[in-house]
């Protein structure tokens, strides 16, 4: 007759290993999807903010700082690093305060690996969403 070995308590071991290797790739996941998600809203309310900042400043030479200032913001406002942040500014007409101007912003954010460090000066980067923004400049703004 052969002996089988005592595995009491071992169910409790195997339990906790399977449950850290299958649940920290799990949160991992959910942390990345919410990094893109968060990105995604960040970059539609970025650029639709920026170009109504540009619209309703009474200075031309101050539209498009205030703009890339509230792109910042609203980076910062989401948990993002704002610097991960590039907005270009087009205007319709020439100066963008002329009524019937459309303007348009168009908002990229780099999103990185969460937890992951910056690599040789390189972000690791997962991926960029892009947002354009429009406003058009009534007659009687």
């Amino acid at each position: 007759m052969t002996s089988h070995p005592n595995d009491s308590g071992s169910a409790t071991v195997e339990f906790i290993a399977l449950s850290i290797i299958l649940l920290i790739p799990a949160i991992y996941l959910l942390v990345t999807i919410s990094q893109l998600q968060a990105a995604g809203y960040a970059a539609v309310a970025a650029s639709d903010q920026a170009a109504k900042t540009i619209a309703y400043t009474t200075s031309d030479t101050q539209a498009e700082p205030r703009a890339i200032d509230t792109v910042h913001l609203t980076a910062k406002n989401y948990q993002l690093d704002p610097s991960t942040t590039d907005t270009t500014i087009y205007c319709s007409n020439t100066p963008c305060s002329t009524p019937g101007t459309q303007i348009t912003v168009h908002v990229s954010i780099d999103v990185p690996l969460p937890l992951i460090p910056t690599f040789l000066g390189n972000q690791t980067r997962i991926a960029t969403m892009d947002a354009t923004g429009y406003h058009v400049i009534g007659e009687f703004e």
